[in-house]
């Protein structure tokens, strides 16, 4: 996948930014909660033939598909299934997951490695080492490292059609949290389109795609809220996105995240947030991510 314009950022002592939000409000508004977060998607126009609560039906029937997919909060979800399943073994996967992982891999070969869909055992070293109040040794580092690794993931198309996924790793586990978000916003903004919307802005948290125009024939805008700025051209608080067009939103904590896969430790740059454009707003997600871990360290007055 093509990338439209890479990674940006803006850095500073600031908080970082909240979620972007839609401009617009009313009765084309269809929104709720999705992946601990919410989702918000304006229409230019209502869909044909269709009222606002059976489009907002189909908007969460969607967000239901993904989430069997790929809620690692689910015990009962595709990739919850996978990743207790043991090395060596193929696991049937639905077209959702397995999509994932292709994008996914996309992104860790466009990154040379910075985002890894695998990291989950560093992810949970660092979280019990946060609540312990200590630091984990590196001998632990290091035995969490030996479980990570986008090539020790495997995806296969059977001849009768379905998709199956395996790990040659064991220990190997597979979170979405960094690009599962943006997959959501592509898939709901896909199936308006599908639906006959002539329009639409969709945002998810941090992320967002336009599809169209308003009902005006201008370009959809966000707002984006308490963004730092440390330089002349930096990020402005308005953010406007032509059709076609995704942007997705990264935080760095300091010492907490995101984790460097490379490393197996979280990031140390000074507090930011930053931002990333693709041709699909799963790619924008991944981007920022990565974004966040290989900016280089920065100095605030």
């Amino acid at each position: 996948m093509q990338v439209l314009c890479g990674p940006q950022r803006a850095a500073g002592t600031e908080p970082p930014a909240v979620p972007p939000t839609v401009v617009e409000r009313g009765e084309r508004v269809i929104a709720g909660p999705a992946m601990g977060t919410t989702y918000r998607i304006t229409l230019a126009s209502p869909v044909p033939g269709m009222s606002r609560g059976e489009v907002h039906r189909e908007m969460e029937a969607v967000l239901a598909r993904i989430d069997a997919a790929a809620s690692t909060w689910r015990p009962d979800s595709d990739v919850s299934l996978f990743n207790r399943s043991p090395a060596g073994e193929w696991v049937p996967i639905s077209t959702d997951l397995a999509t994932l992982v292709e994008i996914a891999r996309i992104a860790h070969d466009e990154t040379n490695g910075c985002f890894d869909i695998t990291v989950g055992p560093l992810l949970d070293l660092w979280s019990n080492a946060e609540q312990s109040g200590t630091k984990p040794p590196q001998a632990a580092i290091d035995a969490a490292m030996a479980k990570v690794g986008m090539a020790a993931l495997e995806l296969r198309h059977t001849p009768s059609g379905t998709r199956e996924l395996r790990k040659t790793r064991t220990g190997l586990t597979v979170t979405l949290s960094g690009i599962g978000p943006g997959y959501a916003v592509d898939r709901l903004g896909e199936r308006l389109s599908q639906l006959g919307s002539a329009g639409h802005l969709v945002v998810l948290g941090g992320e967002a795609r336009a599809w169209g125009t308003r009902a005006d024939g201008r370009p959809w805008e966000l707002s984006i809220m308490r963004l730092p700025n440390d330089s002349a051209d930096g990020v402005s608080s308005s953010l406007t996105l032509a059709a076609g067009e995704a942007v997705a939103f990264s935080t760095i904590h300091p010492g907490r995240s995101p984790i460097d896969p490379r490393t197996g430790k979280p990031v140390d740059h000074a507090m930011a947030t930053v931002m990333a454009r693709g041709q699909t707003c799963a790619i924008a997600d991944a981007l920022a991510v990565a974004a966040a871990i290989s900016m280089p360290e920065r100095t605030t007055h």
